[in-house]
């Protein structure tokens, strides 16, 4: 039985000061709220990019205006052979590694019936075998490196809802899911988290386009959504799931789209004045 003192992300108050993490996809959206409230937390940040150096750099500075460190590393995670560099940036920069999350994504817009088994393996590649094998690596290093850590996979309510207009990103997402129940199977004897995150329909670059059309599914009562979530929702969501006293699960923050509903109250076919009459 474990104590207090060595349970590590078990343990009943998980401390966040002085631990070093890795965030993929932390240069805007979701990614950047992550990163930023790790070190709001206490956290020391790899502040992975692929291709915005710029944004990254900001990500960095308002991370220590926080009094943290951040480095930023530029890697594309869907080359396998590029992790690497993230688990040395944070080794040299920090002496340690203690948490990954894995939040890095792609999506494309296909017909499910037209989308080229082209463009469904480069988002597969992307979203389901780079942050699976991102894992892999991440976890067999905290094995080695003898200190218990905790993983978080930024998930999406389309794991569950299918999009057909979304395809490959559904088919990576439920994939995603199960790969995060794998893992943490496997490295619960190995004190090591794994936990994911149900991401919303949040307000950035990757879906604001469609966001009117959900705020009109809420209107009419197809979906239930106050309001679409801000990706600081989702780095609250994130943290709950580092400090939740579980692994292989999911953290719902969905915003209420995810609840089984029947709504018909205002269907004007069922207006109170013509069925009883």
């Amino acid at each position: 039985m474990k104590t207090d003192s060595d349970a590590g992300f078990f343990a009943p108050d998980v401390a966040l000061e002085g631990r070093a993490a890795i965030v993929t996809g932390a240069s805007r959206g979701i990614g950047r709220a992550i990163a930023t409230e790790l070190a709001r937390q206490g956290c020391d940040v790899i502040v992975n990019f692929n291709q915005s150096a710029g944004a990254a750099k900001e990500v960095a500075a308002d991370i220590e205006k926080l009094g943290r460190k951040a480095v930023t590393v530029q890697a594309d995670v869907s080359d396998l052979d590029q992790h690497q560099r993230l688990i040395d940036a944070a080794v040299s920069a920090f002496g340690r590694l203690d948490i990954l999350v894995n939040n890095a994504a792609a999506v494309t817009v296909a017909d499910v019936l037209e989308e080229s088994s082209e463009g469904f393996d480069q988002i597969l590649r992307s979203n389901l075998r780079a942050p699976h094998f991102l894992t892999q690596r991440v976890a067999n290093h905290m094995i080695r490196q003898g200190a218990p850590g905790c993983i978080v996979y930024s998930l999406s309510i389309n794991a569950t809802l299918a999009s057909d207009n979304r395809p490959s990103y559904c088919v990576s997402k439920a994939g995603l899911a199960m790969s995060m129940r794998l893992f943490a199977a496997r490295l619960a004897e190995h004190g090591i988290k794994v936990n994911g995150v149900e991401v919303a329909i949040t307000d950035t670059e990757f879906v604001r386009i469609r966001i009117p059309d959900y705020v009109d599914a809420a209107k009419k009562g197809y979906i239930l959504m106050p309001r679409p979530a801000t990706p600081r929702d989702m780095a609250v969501a994130t943290l709950a799931a580092i400090r939740l006293f579980d692994t292989g699960a999911i953290v719902p923050a969905s915003g209420g789209v995810m609840l089984p509903q029947l709504s018909l109250r205002r269907m004007s076919e069922l207006d109170s004045k013509k069925t009883n009459r």
